[in-house]
């Protein structure tokens, strides 16, 4: 299971940096590093290990249990730190995600979104939260964003944008 963002998440955009190499043409457009931080539940580990949520959290971690408010979903169906999560804090996550393409929605339509097209992913960190929900903070990478596409980018810096990032289609093999 590749990591993904399938609907519409917020996410704040820390840093917006211009990716020129030195022997790109002038013609060509320079390359763009997004960084982002964003709230998930801690079901979203799945898609980094299936055993890291298990290391991290627990059904009944403390004394103080809280209660289920009605009407109200809960994050998550084991809410509570483990004495690993505790300790460990931050964890820095080494994998790196190719292919994959990114949507800024800008609230008013399609048009209006920025869409970025073989991002690389990386520099992955994930910082467990008592409640169910972890702090991810990743980077974004993509090799060409027009005039205008970064002019967008440069205003959503330090800024809550909202996200989806979906992985490359991968074909399985041909057999013949």
């Amino acid at each position: 299971m590749a990591f993904e963002i399938e609907s519409l998440q917020k996410a704040k955009c820390t840093e917006v940096l211009v990716l020129s190499q030195k022997n790109r043409d002038p013609g060509d457009n320079p390359g763009v590093a997004l960084s982002f931080s964003m709230m998930l539940g801690n079901d979203a580990l799945s898609y980094f290990d299936g055993s890291l949520k298990s290391f991290l959290y627990t059904k009944a971690g403390g004394s103080a249990k809280q209660s289920d408010l009605a009407g109200v979903e809960p994050v998550s169906d084991m809410p509570n730190l483990t004495a690993a999560g505790m300790k460990l804090g931050k964890l820095s996550w080494d994998q790196e995600y190719t292919g994959y393409s990114l949507v800024i929605d800008q609230g008013i339509g399609g048009a209006s979104n920025v869409e970025l097209d073989d991002c690389k992913l990386s520099g992955f960190t994930i910082d467990p939260k008592e409640g169910g929900s972890f702090m991810l903070t990743f980077k974004a990478e993509a090799p060409d964003a027009s005039e205008k596409t970064f002019g967008k980018l440069a205003h959503m810096k330090n800024t809550e944008v909202s996200i989806l990032l979906t992985a490359p289609v991968v074909e399985p093999d041909m057999v013949s």
